[in-house]
């Protein structure tokens, strides 16, 4: 399973002045949201001690194969992981990026994330994880949490990922958990790879609540 990420450079996310339904609800979700537990994982804030997990993940170059950013540097690494606990604290937190380990054995395996943009009640949820953990559903399985944690515990209105055309695994696994093919944006991601600028088309893809709703209706009734 290769990775899936919207993350670009932590755009700046609109606020609306009217208070919204995720507004209201994410203070009571502040708690109860820090951990997410799947079959086979555990998604759970980044602490101080995830130091090599971080590393392993943005030093990668493969693994950062379909990302518009270079592989990361110890200095860097460190740097993001201070900024992602940051994030923990924010009130509403709007950014939440979650390490992911494996239940059996709390192995870390990589990183997932929702970016939540309040004046329009959408959680865009992405994920990265370790090459060695490619091809095992894992994705599927983080997208399905991620999903189910926005629109039952943030309760948010509408769902979205992101990810390259030629990132097939991972618009799959996007499909797998019912989510729409919405757009094919041309050229839309700058990467700026050693230095070298270049234009990439992105796939969109999305899921309403009441779409989700009903997709769990009818797999209950199976």
């Amino acid at each position: 399973m290769r990775n899936t990420d919207g993350r670009r450079n932590l755009p700046g996310m609109r606020i609306s002045g009217k208070q919204n339904a995720a507004e209201k609800n994410m203070q009571g979700c502040k708690e109860k949201s820090r951990m997410i537990e799947t079959e086979r994982l555990v998604l759970r804030p980044f602490s101080s001690d995830d130091f090599d997990l971080i590393y392993r993940i943005y030093s990668d170059e493969e693994v950062l194969r379909y990302t518009p950013f270079d592989p990361m540097n110890r200095e860097q690494a460190a740097e993001h992981l201070q900024r992602v606990m940051q994030d923990w604290n924010q009130d509403p937190y709007l950014s939440c990026e979650f390490a992911v380990d494996l239940k059996e054995n709390g192995h870390g395996i990589g990183r997932a994330h929702i970016l939540i943009d309040q004046e329009t009640d959408t959680g865009m949820v992405g994920t990265l994880l370790l090459k060695k953990y490619w091809e095992k559903r894992f994705a599927t399985e983080i997208f399905e949490a991620l999903i189910r944690h926005c629109f039952l515990e943030l309760h948010l209105h509408r769902v979205n990922a992101v990810c390259s055309p030629e990132n097939t695994a991972s618009w799959k696994a996007m499909e797998r958990c019912g989510m729409r093919r919405e757009a094919l944006l041309v050229q839309k991601c700058r990467y700026v790879k050693n230095g070298v600028i270049s234009w990439h088309d992105e796939l969109e893809y999305a899921i309403l609540a009441s779409e989700y709703e009903a997709r769990v209706g009818m797999l209950r009734g199976k």
